[in-house]
Order: structure tokens, then sequence, then C-alpha cells
């Protein structure tokens, strides 16, 4: 064979691993762009308390809480949060709640349970987060702004505007949390948007996040 052929052999071969590779690689990222980022918590992963959705409408709650006493036990506070669960799925009649993981990280004890629904959630820990269709605000008595802040393009939009797609997803909840959700955020009033699947929840005041799981 000829060195020109052989060298346009290689050359061909090289341009076209290079596409492959590039394609590939293209693939990956939009793949990676499509899906939210936020799969689970865990205790290696959350530095403050936590509230996952899921797609689902699973939760996933993350407790990180002061442990500095000597007399603390972790053995204890297994058996505590063990024996409470116990009882809430006994009365369900199922298993609807789960502790995934507990650990001591430096000072602080580090919870993470999961929740089969947000009533669930609620009745456990004697709070009142709402999870609700769009078309169902109304009728919730939720007292309801004026105006939303858009998450995608930085502005200010009206109450109608917010609500008018009937397939996404309200969160209202009046606790500080850092608030992951498996979907895009799309308005939001109260609390610190992080980013399109993040936010950090108004501390004493109440905030609501319309979203599209």
């Amino acid at each position: 064979m000829a060195l020109s052929q052989t060298v346009l052999g290689y050359a061909t071969g090289t341009i076209m691993k290079k596409l492959i590779f590039s394609t590939a690689l293209i693939l990956c990222l939009v793949m990676l762009a499509g899906c939210s980022k936020n799969k689970e918590i865990d205790t290696n992963n959350i530095q403050k308390n936590t509230l996952l959705i899921t797609k689902e409408g699973t939760l996933e709650a993350g407790t990180v809480e002061s442990f500095d006493k000597a007399y603390y036990n972790l053995t204890e506070l297994d058996k505590y949060v063990t024996d409470k669960i116990n009882q809430y799925n006994t009365a369900k009649g199922n298993e609807v709640i789960t502790k995934k993981n507990l650990e001591l990280k430096g000072s602080n004890a580090v919870l993470v349970i999961t929740y089969a629904t947000i009533d669930d959630y609620n009745s456990f820990n004697q709070t009142d987060v709402k999870l609700l269709n769009t078309g169902d605000v109304n009728n919730a008595g939720i007292d309801l702004p004026q105006n939303f802040s858009a998450a995608k393009k930085n502005k200010t939009v009206t109450l109608s505007k917010a609500f008018e797609n009937n397939k996404y997803k309200v969160l209202v909840l009046k606790e500080k949390l850092d608030v992951l959700l498996q979907g895009t955020i799309k308005y939001y009033s109260g609390g610190t948007l992080v980013d399109k699947h993040h936010i950090e929840s108004a501390d004493n005041a109440t905030t609501i996040i319309i979203y599209k799981p």
C-alpha cells in the first residue's frame, strides 16, 4: 500500500473516531441536562435540614441537629427514632416511613427518613406542608400573593400567570429548609432560589413554589 493511502486511511480513521467520541459526548450531556440532579439525599450530602420531593410524590427528609453533649448517645437516638417509626407504621398498617440513614457527622447527628406521602411527612413531624396541583390551590385556603418571581427569566409575573398551567405542582411551607425537587421550578414567592431544582425556603414566613414535575 502506498504511503499516501496509509496516511489517508489513518487520517480518515482518526476523524471518524473524533466524530464518534464527540457525538457520544453530546448525547451524554443532553441526557444529563434532561435529568434532575436531585436523585436522593443521604447523610453525606446535606449540611442543613433538607426536603427532597421525587417525581412520584414520595419524600426524603434530612435533619441536622447538634449532638455535642457528652451524655448524648447515638445508639439510644437510633432506637428512639426506630421505635417512633415502627409505632407510626403499625398504626398505618403499612410501612410508609423508613429510616434511611442516621450518622454522627462531626458534632452533628444527621438523620434521613423517607415518606410515602406528604400526609405521612406532616403527621409524623407535626407540620403543615402542602403539596397540591395548581388547579386545587384556590380550594386549599392558602393566602396567595399577587406576584411571583419567575425562576428562569428572573422577573416578576402576576398570580394568574404563575398558575395558568394546571399540570404544575405547588409546594407551600412555613419552615426553614433546603428544598430539592425532582422537577423544574417555574415560579416562587419567598425563599432564595439556588437553581432550577433547589430553593432555600424562608424562615418564619411562607414560601410557595410552583414547579413542573
